[in-house]
């Protein structure tokens, strides 16, 4: 069964070049699982690897940092890329459940470019009657502040795939941080944006700002959602008026 793509939620964080290595990042990654765990049962059982579902629990921390080192070569060329970062990740529940959701990391990488340089992701399955209840703000908005405490993104965003297919395309092309559900900007960034009055807005102990388009289930159907998101996607531009990555540099 082919799956409707557009019918998932995704949260995606990312940040700009920033080094690091399998035995720094195998402990945020389990502790990243960790956390997530504790907001719905759907974030457990989680299973990792490469090429087969491995389960987590079986693995020691050696076996963990080994996966991650491993998601390195891409290109199973035999050499290793450190500037290149690593890619890894684990996916919860069963191929069959409707709640089984995905979280996937590319981390590491040092090198600037046109693009979301270092991410970290959540995906769901397609919204249906049986996953209704995980795609909903109480649970997807402590996940998005799991990943935005324990990987110090600049950016995180939270919606609908659907809205992939309104979203802004600069010319000449660069990353854009555009329509979403729920915004977060880093405390390094937050004080270049005010917030809209259609937003909810939230500014956490550390400085970072969280803006919010509606505390309903976000779909591109429902013209105040819409408009609420393009309020704070406007009020995004002096951030992605920087030029890119804007967290190339460190904080001085």
């Amino acid at each position: 069964m082919v799956e409707n793509f557009k019918l998932k939620y995704g949260i995606m964080c990312c940040w700009g070049p920033r080094a690091d290595t399998p035995e720094r990042l195998a402990p945020r990654f389990l502790r990243t699982l960790a956390a997530l765990s504790e907001i719905d049962p759907a974030f457990s059982n989680w299973h990792v690897g490469h090429t087969e579902d491995i389960p987590l629990a079986a693995l020691s921390f050696d076996d963990v940092v080994k996966y991650i080192a491993d998601g390195n070569d891409l290109e199973k060329t035999g050499a290793v890329f450190p500037k290149e970062g690593y890619w890894f990740g684990a996916v919860s529940s069963p191929p069959s459940d409707a709640r089984r959701v995905s979280v996937d990391f590319h981390a590491g990488c040092t090198i600037p470019g046109n693009l979301f340089i270092n991410t970290a992701s959540i995906l769901t399955r397609p919204i249906c009657e049986e996953n209704a209840s995980l795609i909903a703000l109480r649970v997807l908005k402590p996940a998005l502040l799991v990943l935005a405490s324990l990987w110090e993104p600049t950016w995180c965003g939270l919606s609908p795939w659907t809205v992939n297919a309104l979203q802004r395309q600069p010319v000449p092309f660069r990353p854009w941080f555009g329509l979403e559900w729920v915004t977060y900007l880093s405390p390094r960034f937050a004080p270049l944006v005010t917030p809209p009055r259609t937003a909810i807005t939230e500014y956490l102990p550390n400085g970072a700002l969280l803006m919010i388009a509606t505390e309903d289930r976000f779909t591109v159907d429902n013209p105040q959602h819409l408009a609420a998101a393009r309020d704070i996607e406007a009020a995004l531009a002096p951030v992605n008026a920087l030029p890119w990555p804007p967290d190339a540099d460190p904080v001085s």
